[in-house]
């Protein structure tokens, strides 16, 4: 089994704690809020990895005009996403995959999706977000920082013996793909994160806009 398919089994086996844990952070929020204000009324939003819906029901909550889809691979997470968010629009959808909709969006936001990407498949998603996006069409995206040789196999504070592959990201690699796919980049927020097991997360938050 390869480290996509681990992760997606651990994903859907613990879908139900992973909400208990996300569903009152509010670290982000700030972040969130900038995201909407960019939005015009009734825009269309993708959401990318939206897990159990934490992301979407506080957007939603902020913006209820917004005509809103959120994705995600895990079908149990997906099951709670619409349980927490009845009038959003769903899809079983991997985010490698955006290139395949058939519809433009004015924004798509990614939570900390890229932490399950690799670099190639980073600068394929960007490009692929550029494609699918209106003019002017704004995109949110988080991950953690870290060096390459972080990247691995990790017991999370949500999946007790169970594993999740992480890659950690650097600040000039996405910076450089979101340049070369014309977009502009409006914020970069950094913050630390402390999980309940003690670890220590670097947090980077990108809010961006295409440039025509």
């Amino acid at each position: 089994m390869n480290k996509n398919a681990i992760t997606l089994a651990t994903y859907n086996k613990v879908a139900q704690m992973y909400w208990e844990k996300v569903a009152s952070m509010d670290q982000y929020n700030t972040s969130y809020d900038i995201f909407c204000q960019l939005l015009p009324q009734k825009a269309k939003v993708l959401e990318i990895g939206c897990g159990p819906g934490n992301v979407t029901q506080y957007i939603m909550h902020k913006r209820p005009d917004l005509h809103y889809t959120a994705s995600d691979l895990a079908p149990k997470m997906l099951a709670l996403a619409k349980k927490h968010n009845p009038l959003a629009h769903f899809l079983q959808l991997d985010c490698r995959e955006i290139a395949t909709l058939d519809q433009s969006y004015d924004a798509i936001i990614g939570a900390f999706v890229l932490p399950y990407l690799d670099k190639a498949e980073c600068a394929s998603l960007i490009m692929d977000c550029a494609k699918t996006l209106t003019p002017k069409g704004t995109l949110y995206l988080s991950t953690m920082e870290g060096d390459d040789f972080q990247s691995g196999f990790e017991h999370t504070s949500f999946s007790g013996e169970d594993l999740v592959y992480i890659h950690y990201h650097q600040e000039g690699y996405l910076k450089q793909c979101l340049i070369e796919n014309d977009f502009g980049i409006l914020q970069l927020y950094k913050q630390v994160c402390h999980e309940p097991n003690g670890r220590v997360y670097n947090d980077m938050l990108f809010l961006a806009q295409k440039v025509w």
